[in-house]
């Protein structure tokens, strides 16, 4: 009698023994699902600092940042191209070629220099093609630097009027705009 019950109790420790090995492994896995979820939690607090709430709108502080940048250095060059040329003088006597060439000559130059700091960003966002991401940059700053070169031409009292000289005017004036908009975004 005494061996069929020593042998129950031998299998008993070695369910329990089963038991306990689970129970570590369970450990194990739960302490892990823990460093895991601290891990998550840290990286929503670093996203949560580098995001802006606007209303319903999240915005990147890296953007804001980019806009303030590209805004200052556009005023800057709307401010050096009127004491050095004034854009509205040369649109009026600028044919449209001209104009064109200078707008087509900014672009490029601005690309380049886009394309040129930017490579190591243009290389990590793989999904994105670099002539859709040179596009996308180039037209933000762009419209930046159009909006503060009409601000401009009002502040500096040069506004030709709503007619074809402030366009040729916005598009001379982008060079000196949008080549200070993207040294300023170098920085």
């Amino acid at each position: 009698m005494s061996e069929p019950i020593a042998k129950r109790l031998d299998v008993l420790d070695q369910a329990i023994e089963k038991v306990e090995k689970l129970e570590e492994h369970l450990e194990k896995i739960v302490e892990k699902e823990q460093r895991e979820l601290e891990l998550i939690e840290s990286e929503e607090i670093k996203i949560e600092k580098s995001l802006v709430q606007v209303g319903g709108v999240s915005i990147k502080r890296s953007h804001l940042l980019e806009v303030a940048r590209g805004a200052a250095g556009a005023f800057l060059g709307v401010g050096l191209g009127q004491a050095l040329g004034g854009s509205v003088n040369l649109a009026k006597t600028l044919p449209w070629l001209n104009t064109f060439g200078i707008l087509i000559f900014v672009l490029l130059l601005v690309s380049v220099l886009i394309y040129k700091n930017d490579k190591d960003v243009i290389a990590k966002e793989r999904h994105k093609h670099p002539v859709f991401y040179i596009t996308q940059k180039l037209a933000f700053l762009y419209i930046i630097s159009l909006c503060v070169q009409l601000l401009g031409l009002i502040l500096f009292n040069s506004f030709p009027g709503w007619n074809p000289t402030l366009i040729k005017a916005l598009i001379i004036g982008s060079y000196s705009a949008m080549s200070s908009a993207v040294a300023f975004t170098l920085i």
